[in-house]
């Protein structure tokens, strides 16, 4: 296993293979973690916390009050539970005010055609559902069959939770089902789950994501995979 990546041919990843494909958002679907990176180091600058990007990014895709606790701990400073309410409404608000973030190029033309296909989708966020449903325009939002966010489960990536939440609403199993990722945890949680699992750099540089099953540089190399290449007419 190269890369801790499993020695296969293209074709095993097409998409007549899949009955299902599990999409993480923030750094897969929308190009977001910039803004949400900003907006945590704001938070954290409150209370003299000074955090990289790097360490949101690995970081990504678990539930905000876990990123909130943990980075405080690990500084020695704790909070009451109205303080971590407040922090992470701010959190959000600060998030919202920035520009708002933008679909990653080929993003809704891949969703669109996997749906056309007649696959099952699935959304796997560890954002809260209101900023999901907000940085999605709401046709697009409507190809994903499912919706699971930080808010409706009890652990968040890189706990398996998430994804077999999603398995289970949508009816299918892991061996038909593939996941698309950008992140540590998200690849954690994936694999904790039995699933297979393509990870994107568009977050953070492929040492980070040894853990897939396959590395991909952006969503055209993502799409050339599920699709063969462009001369097949997709």
């Amino acid at each position: 296993m190269e890369d801790g990546r499993r020695d296969e041919q293209a074709g095993d990843w097409h998409l007549d293979r899949f009955q299902a494909l599990l999409f993480d958002m923030d750094g897969v679907i929308t190009d977001s973690m910039p803004h949400h990176c900003e907006a945590w180091q704001r938070i954290f600058e409150r209370y003299g916390i000074l955090v990289s990007q790097e360490e949101i990014l690995r970081r990504e895709g678990e539930r905000g009050r876990v990123t909130l606790e943990t980075i405080l701990s690990e500084q020695g400073r704790e909070l009451s539970q109205d303080e971590i309410r407040k922090a992470l409404e701010d959190k959000e608000e600060i998030f919202r005010s920035l520009a708002s973030p933008t679909l990653f190029p080929g993003a809704e033309r891949l969703v669109r055609t996997i749906r056309e296909r007649g696959k099952k989708l699935a959304l796997v966020t560890g954002t809260s559902g209101r900023e999901a449903r907000g940085n999605l325009p709401a046709d697009l939002l409507g190809c994903f069959d499912v919706l699971v966010s930080g808010d409706m489960v009890t652990a968040g990536k890189p706990h398996p939770e998430p994804y077999r939440m999603a398995l289970h609403r949508l009816g299918v199993s892991p061996d038909e089902s593939l996941v698309i990722e950008n992140a540590p945890y998200g690849i954690e949680s994936a694999k904790r789950a039995g699933l297979r699992c393509i990870a994107v750099t568009t977050s953070l540089p492929a040492e980070y994501l040894r853990d897939a099953d396959k590395i991909v540089r952006d969503l055209e190399e993502l799409r050339e995979l599920l699709f063969g290449p462009p001369a097949s007419g997709v």
